[in-house]
């Protein structure tokens, strides 16, 4: 089976780095300028995890530890598609991909056959 994975390694380290030099809140507040609908599924996604583990009877600071986890785990993995999104277009096969996106022209219409001849 073909591999069309673009995101490296070395991708998702930088995304963890980045992350980590940025902080959740400011890499939350610069997802949702970019992605409003994404960023809200995943603040209520992790808040709701968030009070599962609470209501599991885990101690507030357990929780909040595997809330932030869990939030670190999805940001990384947006930050490193996005990262690796922004590369493929950079790297001139950007062409190729907008070629496969745009939409096929159809073909063209042959005119309809002949009715058959009755006197035949």
């Amino acid at each position: 089976m073909p591999n069309d994975s673009i995101v490296a390694a070395r991708i998702v380290l930088q995304a963890q780095l980045e992350l980590q030099r940025m902080g959740h809140r400011r890499v939350l507040a610069m997802l949702e300028a970019r992605e409003p609908d994404l960023t809200e599924w995943v603040l209520e996604s992790t808040t709701a995890l968030y009070h599962q583990v609470l209501n599991a009877g885990a101690e507030p600071r357990h929780a909040r530890r595997i809330h932030h986890a869990a939030e670190a785990a999805v940001l990384v993995s947006v930050l490193a598609l996005r990262k690796a999104h922004a590369a493929l277009w950079a790297d001139g096969m950007g062409k190729d991909i907008q070629a496969r996106l745009e939409a096929p022209t159809p073909p063209p219409v042959s005119p309809p056959a002949p009715p058959p001849d009755p006197t035949a």
